[in-house]
This record gives structure tokens, C-alpha cells and sequence, in this order.
């Protein structure tokens, strides 16, 4: 291992800001979608859509791991050129993604080499983290696009919450480490260009070890951390959001009964703005075009049975993830990007819970981060997703719920409740 230190329904005042950190890639968002208004496919689209590529039949699918391989990673030889817009280049020719970890927050970052690459983690120990005082660990994987390890500083309090949270009923021994794992520079198989950091749940070698490159990464990883012998190994979980909340509900159900090659296993998972990690994809990666997947399909035909306990944060509206089927529709999202379908089909095979809150879209019938009865309904009109022209709207704002991490804090402004707090506790009530 080599270590280096390095609740209103409108955006009001904060419209620029907001635009301004989504311009600026701070969070996972199809930014090409809500900004210029192209491509939404909804009842009231805006702008001129190009007709879209004519799919064709792949062998870039089978049942058993879905993707054939795992996703490709950008290299020189092989540029990715359909790149997430936030990131703001026209193409990316490494696959390697180094975060700062620079804040005085964070311990240092950690540099492993896994799989023949060099893969890259930012770290935080409670200071009074030892080998007779062992703590639990969470493992936090990023958003995609432009998502970064060390960003988890600005996006979410669970930095500031590692040092003092109780996640073992203990209180003399509070805290928690935090790891952040970083991602790689991928292509990704989204109708969308979305070429960027990214963690593949898309090749779903579940088994130890795996051909997956992210879940061997988290793999080493962890290993490397309880190696230490600081690491409370009954209370090892995983948080993400977005692309990082797919790929943590992958890994924990890979790892929950399936040991890392080190012998260490995941306790529970907690994740925000996500959904099914075995369904389809809309673009060959491999071949650069589009999927018709009444034909081949990266879809399992059953998700793999664990009891691993999961639960997933949701919005009454998202324009990326879909709270329902209607909204999945209505904004066109990926194939199984529709969470209450999602924790519907799961219920039977893994321990899922989900918990939706309200968002800021005027439709949401409670405040925002408060518990929801219902996800908006847009039965009977779709909005349309352009933050340039409508920026109050609920396409707009139903494109800002996914970039909220529920913390209840947006900015340097308090939006509701911190339900984070309600992430944690089930982590600590879901110990091995």
C-alpha cells in the first residue's frame, strides 16, 4: 500500500447557485437533459429532438453476468468520446481518476494497485480508533460523471459525522471510518453520453474474486483497512448515491455471504436515488450503438437471493431515477431506473426497505425530506425537464431532487430534515 497525504417549492434566491454547481460538476446529473431541454421524450419536450439511432441485436449480453465483459475504461488506444457533459471535454483518454483528499478532514489518501491498475480511496479514522477499541466501517461510493472520492466533503455530512456518530450502541467508543472509494473513467451504457467516473454494476461477476474491476477494488480495499486491526469486522457496510447507490446494492448483496478474498463481509447497505443493479442497457459500449433489447438483454432473469438488509432513500420525484413507472416514462429514464418497481421486484429476494421522502417539485404534497405517502403523479401531463426555461417547474426541480443528498441541508441553506441520521441507524441496527 502506498499512502499520500494529500421547504419551499421554488428555487427562490438560489437559482444561480444552483445552476452554478450543477455547471460546475459537483453533482452526477445528465446536465445536457435539464439544461439545453433536448431529448426528455415527454409529452411537452422542448427544442428539436434528432431522430434517435435505429437499435440493433448484440452479443454484448448473456444472462449470467449481464455485461459479456466489464465496462471498458477510457484509455488512449480507446478515447471515450460520449462524455457526461458536467465534465465539460470532449473526450477522456485515462481510465484513472486520482481525488485530492486534501481537506485537513481527511487522513490521507490511500493508493492501491488492484488488477495491475492503481486504484485511489480517500480515508478518515476516529482518533481513538485502535486494536482494543475497534470501530465500525462504512464505505461510500460516489456519484457518477464528475463524481469524485473526496467530494463527499461537500455533498453530503457524513464527514463531519465520522468522528462522534454511535453506529455500535456504545457511546464510549464513538465514530465511525469513513472510506470513499474513487471510480474509474468508463464507458457507459446509457442512451445519454455518460463516458466518466464511474463504478460498473453493469458486469456482475458476484463472485470472490471477481472479474469486476470496482467490486475487486472494494474488495482490496476493505481488506487493506481491516488489516489495520481497527475495523470492527461485524459492522462493515457500504452507502452511495445515485451510480455509486447501484453500485453499493450490487457489492453488499455480492458480499453479504460471499466473503472478500481477506474473509471480511458486508453487514448492510444504505443508499439514496437508485434502483435496479440487474436490468438492461441502451448503448453497446463495445460496439458504439444502440441496444435493442427485445433481442439481447443485460437483464438478469432473477435477482440473486441474499439477506442482506438494504435500504433505499427516495424522492416523490426524480427525473434521473424514477420514483415510479409513470415518472419512469414521463422522463424516459434507463432501462430499471424505476425504484418503487424496483423495491417491489426485490422485496422477495433481499431484505429491501424503502423510505420516500418528499422533494422540492411544486407536485410534492409534504415538505421536502419529510416522509411521503405517495410519488408525485404526473399521469395526467408530463413536465418538461429544461432548467434554462422553466426552472421552477417540476421537470426542473424533479432533476434538482436527484442532485439532493438528504441531509437536510442544500448549499449553506437548511431544507429539511438530516436523513442521513435515518441512513446511519439502520446501519447500526443491521450489524452481521
Amino acid at each position: 500500500m502506498v499512502r499520500n497525504q494529500s421547504g419551499t417549492a421554488t428555487l427562490a434566491g438560489s437559482t444561480i447557485q444552483l445552476l452554478f454547481r450543477l455547471l460546475t460538476g459537483l453533482f452526477p446529473v445528465f446536465v445536457a437533459l435539464a439544461l439545453v431541454g433536448c431529448g426528455s421524450g415527454n409529452s411537452g419536450g422542448a427544442g428539436n429532438t434528432p431522430a434517435p439511432t435505429p437499435p440493433v441485436a448484440s452479443s454484448s449480453c448473456n444472462s449470467s453476468t449481464g455485461l459479456r465483459e466489464p465496462l471498458p475504461e477510457c484509455s488512449p488506444e480507446t478515447p471515450c468520446t460520449r462524455v457526461a457533459s458536467e465534465l465539460g471535454v470532449p473526450m477522456i483518454n485515462t481510465s484513472e481518476v486520482i481525488p485530492a483528499c486534501d481537506s485537513q478532514s481527511w487522513d490521507e489518501r490511500l493508493t492501491l494497485t488492484v488488477m495491475g491498475a492503481s486504484r485511489h480511496a480517500c480515508i478518515i479514522r476516529p482518533s481513538q480508533a485502535s486494536s482494543i477499541s475497534r470501530r465500525p466501517l462504512v464505505v461510500w461510493f460516489h456519484a457518477g460523471g464528475a463524481g469524485s472520492a473526496d467530494t463527499v466533503e461537500l455533498e453530503t455530512q457524513l464527514l463531519s459525522k465520522a468522528p462522534v456518530f454511535d453506529l455500535t450502541n456504545d457511546v464510549s467508543n464513538p465514530g465511525f471510518i469513513l472510506l470513499s472509494i474513487q471510480g474509474r473513467n468508463l464507458r457507459f451504457p446509457t442512451a445519454s453520453p455518460r463516458d466518466g467516473h464511474h463504478h460498473d454494476f453493469y458486469h456482475r461477476d458476484l463472485n470472490s474474486p471477481s472479474a469486476n474491476p470496482d467490486i475487486a477494488n472494494a474488495d482490496a480495499f476493505i481488506d487493506a483497512i481491516v488489516e489495520e486491526g481497527i475495523v470492527n469486522t461485524d459492522r462493515i457496510h457500504v452507502m452511495g448515491w445515485s451510480n455509486g447507490a447501484f453500485f453499493a446494492q450490487l457489492y453488499a448483496i455480492a458480499r453479504h455471504t460471499t466473503t472478500t478474498p481477506g474473509g471480511n463481509r458486508i453487514a448492510s447497505a444504505a443508499v439514496f436515488s437508485a434502483a435496479s443493479p440487474f436490468d438492461d442497457v441502451s448503448w453497446d459500449v463495445f460496439d458504439d450503438e444502440a441496444l435493442d433489447g427485445d433481442d439481447t438483454s443485460c437483464k438478469l432473469p432473477d435477482i440473486p437471493v441474499s439477506p442482506v438488509p438494504v435500504l433505499m432513500v427516495y424522492r416523490t420525484s426524480d427525473a434521473a431515477v424514477a420514483c415510479n413507472s409513470v415518472q419512469s416514462s414521463c422522463f424516459q429514464t434507463e432501462p430499471g431506473y424505476d425504484t418503487e418497481q424496483w423495491i417491489s421486484d426485490a422485496s422477495n429476494r433481499i431484505q429491501i426497505q424503502g423510505l420516500r421522502i418528499g422533494g422540492i417539485e411544486p407536485s410534492a404534497v409534504v415538505a421536502q425530506d419529510t416522509d411521503a405517502f405517495m410519488c408525485s403523479d404526473f399521469s395526467l401531463n408530463c413536465p418538461v425537464v429544461n432548467c434554462q426555461q422553466d426552472p421552477n417547474g417540476d421537470g426542473c426541480l424533479s432533476l434538482i431532487n436527484h442532485l439532493r443528498w438528504p441531509d437536510g441541508i442544500y448549499g449553506s441553506a437548511s431544507s429539511g430534515v438530516d436523513r442521513e441520521i435515518d441512513m446511519l441507524q439502520f446501519l447500526k441496527d443491521n450489524s452481521l
